[in-house]
Order: C-alpha cells, then structure tokens, then sequence
C-alpha cells in the first residue's frame, strides 16, 4: 500500500516529520549508552565517598532525555531542552550540554515547521548571551557556542534540502507512474475500439450475406455473395493484420496512425463513404449519399475518425435497419468543422421502444463512438425521432493541421 508523500506544512506548529525508523534506534542507543556511563561514574564517586555534584548529574541526564527525544518529536526535543538550557546558566557548565544542543538543533531545522524552527534558533541564539555573560572570563565561550548553533543551522537545513528533494523525487515517480499507467489505458482503448471497428463490421457484413442468401437457388447470386463474403474477409485480415504490426512495433509507415487513435488505416474518406454504401447496396438497402464539402482537406485524425463512425454507423443499419430500407448518409465539411449524419428506419420491433434491440448487439458501437468523438473535442448525438435512428457527430477541425 503507498503512502502519500510527507510534507512540512502542517496543522500545529509542533507537528514535525518523524526521524527515520533506523536513525531513531541509534539516536536512542547513544542516549541509554551515555547515560548509562555517567551513571556509572555517579555511582563510582559516591563508593569512593566524593561529593555528588547533583544538579550537574541532572543536567547531563536532562540533555540525554532531549536527545533521545528528538528520536520521536524534535518540537518536543526543542521543549524539553528548555530545561538543559536552564539547568547549564544555573551551572555555568556547558559541557554536558554540547551533544544535545548540536543534535535538538539539527534535527529541529531538519524536520521541523517553518514556525517552529525561527522560534528554536531565536531562543537558542538568545541563550548564547547569557551563557557568555555567566562566564565573561572565557570570551571564546559565545563564539564557540554562537558557532555550533551556525553549523548544525547548516547541517540541518542540507538534511532538509535533500529530504525535500527525495520526496520530490519520489512523487515525480508517483506521477510518471500514474501518467504511464494512464497512457497505457488510453492505449488499450484505442485498440479495443479498433478491433470492434474491423471485426464486428466486417463480421455483420459477413453474417448478413449468408443469412440473407442461404435458401437462395440462384447460381449468380451465390456467386456474388461469396465474392462479397471474401472482400470483406479480406478487408477484415487487411486490417488485423495492420493492427498486428503496430502492437509489433513493425509499422513502416505505410499504414499511419494517428496519435487519437482515431483509426488503423487512414485513407480516401470520399473512397471510404462508396465503399460503404457499396457494402448496403450488396445487401440491397437503398442508401443515399450526400457529400458536401472537401473531405480530403481534413487533418488525418478527423478522417480516421469519421471513417470508423461511419463503418460503425452502417454496421448498425445492417444489425437493425429493416430489410430493403432506405438510409441516408450525409457527410458535410467546411473550415470549421466535420459533419455527419447517418440515419435508418427502425426495425418495427423497436419503433415503440425507441431503441435498439438485437442479438448481434454488444454495446460497444455507440460507447467507441462517443470515445472517438470525446478525442477530438466534438460531440455525438443519437436516438430516435419520427421512426428513424439518427446518428449526428460534428468534428472540430479549426486550428489543427493535417498530419
């Protein structure tokens, strides 16, 4: 499960990052060992019966207390040290307390809230003064104590620059993640949308010839639809087989496509309105053709795309169009934009209804188209109206060149 990234912004002024989980086993180990040994050495000089020098012990367990706590909250550290610092001007000793002012220092700049840590270097460097004016007999004590506040600055701030540029690092690699996933969809649905483009029309053509012709006794007409049989089981490899050199990375360039998805092979779009109505006329329903503009002019992406929506669109009047009825195809261009309008009657089945119903039907036409069309920025209308379904889907062509 991933994690979102971790940030220094923050809801209190005493919410800091966590220290890593090995470094805080160390910070720990360092402060229990310390510890440990000045308690050894208390121990050791109250059997040999010498005075103990108490506050200066408490100040030393105090300044490891800190430094252990910076292994789970270096604000709480911060806080805590408070004490130490208190502890050390009572003493006028500062030695005990070196290691956890260098360490609360490095980890608050490190980790810490904006906020909090111009409060922590204010306090710290205010306490510089007085832990001089304590011993003013020692002038190197405000320039060595000024001078470590300075350099775990530094440290401390290198430490954050780095863990800031890793987690930028980490969430760049989120998102190209993300974004390849993304892409690698949008390619599976484009080429989803090109097999249902070749094999169901290519396959409803099929199927129709056969099933419209299989108690036929005509020797010619039998002929004629298995030379339509082959033509379009032909297409149907042609374009398969394109498919199979751009999954192959083999495609020389014969065969372009577009970066839309828009189609497999993109062609005369004039060639491909004929062929269509060639492919009704076969199936004897009277298609009329209406052409209007120059189809050619158009960038490849518009053309591909209106090619598979008017392939899917006469898929869909050979699926559901009554036998022998007369559909309209209009395909109108201009500078702005491409137009198309498919409409067939509805089988008589479906006129009550208003909607499609066939076992032939998988859903998907209608989903690829308006999936196409959202590609390109156009829009899609279908339904019924007046007993017919009518297919419109305008493509914008304004500001874009011909690929």
């Amino acid at each position: 499960m991933r994690h979102s990234p971790r940030t220094f912004s923050s809801a209190s002024i005493l919410d800091a990052e966590p220290v890593a989980r090995w470094l805080s086993v160390v910070i720990v180990l360092a402060a229990v060992v310390w510890f440990a040994a000045d308690l050894q050495e208390l121990y050791s000089d109250f059997q040999k019966g010498e005075p103990l020098e108490g506050l200066a012990a408490l100040n030393g367990f105090l300044s490891y207390g800190a430094l252990a706590l910076t292994a789970w909250r270096s604000t709480w550290a911060s806080l805590f040290s408070v004490t130490c610092l208190t502890t050390s001007l009572i003493l006028g000793d500062y030695g005990s307390l070196v290691t956890g002012f260098a360490a609360v220092t490095i980890a608050v700049v490190a980790t810490a809230s904006a906020p909090f840590v111009k409060a922590h270097m204010i306090v710290y460097g205010a306490w510089c003064i007085p832990a001089y004016l304590r011993r003013p007999e020692e002038p190197n004590i405000l320039i060595g104590l000024t001078g470590l506040l300075l350099v775990s600055f530094v440290i401390g701030s290198t430490i954050r620059h780095f863990s800031q540029q890793r987690r930028r690092n980490e969430q760049q690699v989120r998102d190209l993640e993300i974004l390849n996933e993304r892409l690698r969809e949008d390619e599976r649905q484009a080429l989803a949308r090109d097999l249902h483009d070749v094999v169901a029309h290519e396959l409803t053509l099929i199927t129709m010839q056969t099933m419209s012709r299989r108690r036929s006794g005509d020797v010619g007409e039998l002929h004629q639809v298995l030379e339509t049989v082959e033509g379009a089981a032909r297409s149907a490899l042609h374009e398969l087989r394109v498919l199979l050199r751009l999954l192959r990375n083999e495609n020389e360039g014969a065969h372009p496509r577009d970066v839309t998805g828009a189609g497999l092979a993109i062609g005369s779009l004039e060639h491909v309105v004929t062929s269509l109505a060639a492919s009704l006329r076969d199936l004897r329903f009277e298609p009329e053709v209406v052409v209007t503009g120059d189809l050619e002019a158009m960038p490849t992406t518009v053309r591909g795309t209106a090619a598979r929506i008017l392939q899917e669109a006469v898929t869909n009047i050979i699926k559901y169009a009554p036998n022998e009825s007369r559909c309209r195809i209009e395909v109108t261009a201009d500078d702005h934009e491409l137009c198309l309008r498919v409409a067939n009657p509805l089988p008589r089945s479906a006129q009550r209804t208003g909607a499609h119903s066939s076992e032939l039907s998988s859903g998907l036409g209608l989903r690829g188209i308006a999936e196409r069309v959202s590609l390109l920025g156009g829009h899609a209308e279908s339904g019924s109206a007046d007993g017919q379904w009518v297919l419109d889907v305008c493509l914008p062509v304004d500001g874009r060149d011909a690929l």
